[in-house]
C-alpha cells in the first residue's frame, strides 16, 4: 500500500489518518534509521557473506548467491530530507542468474518488548504498522521489503514502486496487524524488516498476507544485484504502530549511539600503548582479572570479540609488559544484564603475581574489543 509519495511534512497535505486506536504521532521503533551510527566502520569492501555494517543493519546471504557488494556509510542523501547519512550497497560482482535457494537481504531486527503496543496475538486489538524510508535504486519497478514475526515463524510481504531509477523517492507501506500469535514481552527478536536485493523463488510468495515461512519477496521484486553498475541507497527508514506515516524523527547522535550500544559496543583505541582497562588485579602468575564498565544494558550477556592477533595485546604489571599469549576473554558477563560490567580476563606465559594491580593494554592500533548481543 502506498498513500502518498511524499513525506509528512514536505508536501503532502494529508499523510493519512489512523483506523485504529493509535492516535498522533508515533516513536520510531527502528534504531538508526538516519543510518548514523557505523561503530564497525564506515566501510566494508568484497561483503559476500551474512555480516553486519552500519550500527542494527545486517546484509544476509541465504544460499551461494556469487554476488559481491561494497557497503558504505555514504553522505549520499535525498535533498531537502533534513538526513545527513545513507546505507549504500555497490555492486561489485554481479548475480546475473538467481538460484531457486538464493537471496541477499538488507535488514534490521527490532527488539520483542518494544513491540508490545502492536498487539499482535487478538484478532480485535492487533495493530498495523507502518514503514516509510527513502530508497535510491538502480531500477525502476516493483520492489518489495517484508516483515518477519520470529515468535508466529510467520511473514508478510509487500510491493512498493520505484518510479524512476537512481533517483531518491519516499516510500510508504502498511503492514496489517497479526492475529493469531503474540509477540512474547522479552529480550528476544520480535520482527524483521528485510529489503531483499535479489531472492530466489524459494523466498518467494504472495503479498499482503501474512504466511508461514521465510520469504521476503513476490516473484515482481527486482534483481538489483545483476549489474556491477548498480548502487542501492536506503534511509530515513521509520516504523512506526498505525497506517499513518509521521515524519521522520531526528535524534540527537548521542541518543541513537546509546541505544545501538544496547546490541553492539566497540572498545576505544588511542593509538599504540592505549590502556582499555586501568585498575585490573591479578589472579595467578598468568591471568589478570579487568572491569569493563560499559554505558548501558545489553540485550544479553555479550560474546567478546578481538582485532588483530593475542600480540596485540599486553599486560602491563609491576613496571613491565608482558604480551598476551591468548586474546582477551570474558570472565564474567552477567553484568550486562544488570549493572553494566563485563569482566575480561587476558592470559600472559608467566610473571604475575597475585593481587598486583595491572591494566590490559593495546601494542598497536589494530587492537579492538567488542561486546556483540545482536540477534
Amino acid at each position: 500500500m502506498k498513500p502518498c509519495n511524499c513525506p509528512p511534512g514536505q508536501g503532502n497535505p494529508n499523510p493519512g489518518g489512523p483506523t485504529t486506536i493509535i492516535m498522533g504521532p508515533q516513536p520510531n521503533l527502528v534504531i538508526n534509521g538516519g543510518m548514523k551510527v557505523s561503530q564497525r566502520g564506515t566501510s566494508f569492501t568484497s561483503v559476500s557473506s551474512t555480516q553486519y555494517t552500519l550500527d542494527r543493519w545486517e546484509l544476509e546471504f541465504s544460499g551461494s548467491p556469487g554476488a559481491v557488494v561494497d557497503v558504505s556509510q555514504a553522505d549520499d542523501v535525498p535533498l531537502g530530507s533534513g538526513l545527513s547519512k545513507s546505507l549504500k550497497i555497490d555492486c561489485t560482482t554481479a548475480e546475473a542468474s538467481v538460484g531457486a535457494s538464493e537471496a541477499v537481504v538488507l535488514k534490521t531486527t527490532l527488539e520483542a518488548q518494544d513491540l508490545q503496543q502492536l498487539m499482535y496475538g487478538d484478532d480485535a486489538t492487533a495493530q498495523p504498522a507502518s514503514l516509510s524510508f527513502w530508497i535510491k535504486s538502480p531500477k525502476s519497478g516493483v520492489h518489495c521489503v517484508a516483515l518477519y514475526m520470529d515468535d508466529g515463524s510467520v511473514h508478510n510481504i509487500q510491493e512498493f514502486m520505484v518510479t524512476t531509477a537512481d533517483a531518491w523517492e519516499w516510500q510508504h507501506v502498511v503492514f496489517p496487524g497479526y492475529a493469531t500469535t503474540a509477540i512474547e514481552d522479552d529480550a528476544g527478536a520480535g520482527l524483521t524488516i528485510s529489503f531483499p536485493l535479489t531472492a530466489g523463488t524459494d523466498f518467494q510468495a504472495s503479498k499482503e498476507v501474512w504466511d508461514s515461512g521465510t520469504d521476503y519477496a513476490t516473484s515482481e521484486q527486482q534483481n538489483l544485484l545483476d549489474n556491477t553498475a548498480n548502487n542501492f541507497c536506503v534511509t530515513g527508514v521509520k516504523f512506526e504502530a498505525g497506517e499513518a506515516a509521521t515524519a521522520f524523527e531526528h535524534p540527537s547522535f548521542g541518543d541513537e549511539l546509546m541505544r545501538c550500544m544496547r546490541y553492539y559496543i566497540l572498545s576505544p583505541n588511542l593509538g599504540a600503548a592505549s590502556p582499555f582497562f586501568r585498575n585490573g588485579i591479578a589472579i595467578g602468575t598468568q591471568n589478570s582479572y579487568h572491569d569493563w564498565f560499559i554505558p548501558t544494558v545489553m540485550r544479553s550477556n555479550p560474546s567478546l570479540g578481538t582485532t588483530g592477533t593475542p600480540g596485540d595485546y599486553r599486560i602491563r604489571h609491576g613496571g613491565s609488559t608482558t604480551n598476551l599469549t591468548n586474546g582477551p576473554v570474558i570472565q564474567e558477563a552477567s553484568g550486562a544484564a544488570d549493572a553494566g560490567r563485563i569482566g575480561v580476563r587476558g592470559e600472559i606465559a608467566t610473571g604475575l603475581t597475585a593481587g598486583e594491580t595491572c591494566s590490559l593494554e593495546a601494542v598497536g592500533t589494530a587492537a579492538y574489543l567488542e561486546l556483540d548481543s545482536e540477534f
